[in-house]
């Protein structure tokens, strides 16, 4: 895939003599000189810098004295420390930034602090290194401090306000609000950092602002919102009221159109999407239009397996779920 970006050209005439041959030594040419032209001193022109096709990842998380299964969510706090939901297990994992294992929370069950997943389900980090885990078997989002301890919970199930079906999504704002998707209940629910509930927006459907099954979900540095809507196959963008903003599809080739699952905005507010399906990873600017991808199905030692989750650190190094590959790929990107 490609990126484009704007060089600068400088352009000069070159003055010739009329008719191209050599005259003859006893002739005296007349020559005929043109004008100055009156150009700006620079044009500019687009040109395609190839992105590398096949990436390779600094280093994998694996856990593998205690394998992952079916991991779906990933966020880093502020001091470099690397979540990971550990869906299958029922567990969130703790890892420092060079991936050592920190710390396990694998109680499971319906209690305080206990996990019932059915295989998915983010988790999110907000300003003050809270983590807030989407517990979907027992219908609850649960805040927990970094060190794991338990703080709050809210939610039960049903399809009204503060209750949830299938919730998969979460994510978190400068203000610590706290957003969440859910694929059985086709809204975008806001709630403040201790659960009370703000607003919600979206419902079932394929025009602009509607949803089916909605998955991924990020918040900008401005408060806007991208939401992956996963059936539709596009993305869509709201501002930090539910107004919708804009949509695009998955890829710069429509006749392929890809499957979004996770999403993540980057501090230049650039917007990173996995295609579940193509194993990929999409780049967008903060406006919908295509950058570049990394991975996809035709490369060879493609390292994206079923992305479900993407983070950053504050290095701007990108950390990749592999839901199928029970791992967490850590890149360095240009």
């Amino acid at each position: 895939m490609k990126r484009t970006v704007w060089i600068s050209l400088m352009f000069a005439y070159v003055l010739s003599a009329c008719g191209g041959g050599v005259p003859p030594a006893t002739t005296t040419p007349t020559e005929t000189l043109l004008p100055e032209p009156t150009l700006p001193p620079t044009l500019t022109a687009t040109i395609e810098v190839p992105m590398t096709p096949e990436p390779t990842p600094l280093f994998k998380i694996t856990n593998e004295a205690d394998a992952m299964k079916d991991p779906y969510g990933v966020a880093v706090n502020s001091l470099g420390n690397v979540y990971v939901f550990d869906a299958g297990n029922n567990r969130v994992l703790v890892f420092d930034g060079d991936g050592n294992l920190l710390a396990k929370w694998d109680k499971q069950g319906s209690g305080d602090g206990e996990f019932n997943t059915m295989g998915f389900g983010g988790l999110a980090i907000d300003p003050n290194d809270n983590v807030f885990v989407v517990d979907n078997g027992n219908h609850r989002i649960q805040k927990f401090d970094k060190d794991g301890n338990y703080l709050l919970q809210w939610g039960t199930e049903g399809s009204e306000d503060r209750q949830f079906v299938r919730a998969i999504g979460i994510a978190t704002d400068s203000a610590g609000n706290v957003y969440v998707t859910d694929d059985g209940n086709p809204f975008v629910q806001k709630f403040d950092n201790n659960g009370v509930f703000i607003s919600k927006f979206g419902g079932q459907g394929e025009e602009d602002g509607l949803f089916s099954h909605a998955t991924g979900i990020a918040v900008d540095a401005q408060g806007n919102i991208f939401v992956a809507d996963y059936e539709n196959k596009r993305v869509q963008k709201f501002d930090s009221a539910g107004t919708f903003l804009a949509v695009w599809a998955m890829g710069d080739d429509i006749s392929i159109k890809g499957v979004p699952e996770a999403i993540a905005v980057d501090a230049a507010g650039n917007v990173f999407v996995s295609d579940y399906n193509l194993g990929r990873i999409q780049v967008f600017d903060n406006d919908g239009t295509f950058l570049w991808a990394l991975g996809g199905k035709s490369i060879t030692s493609n390292p994206f397996k079923r992305p479900t989750a993407i983070a950053f650190d504050a290095q701007g190094r990108m950390f990749v779920v592999n839901q199928a590959g029970n791992s967490v790929s850590v890149f360095q990107l240009p």
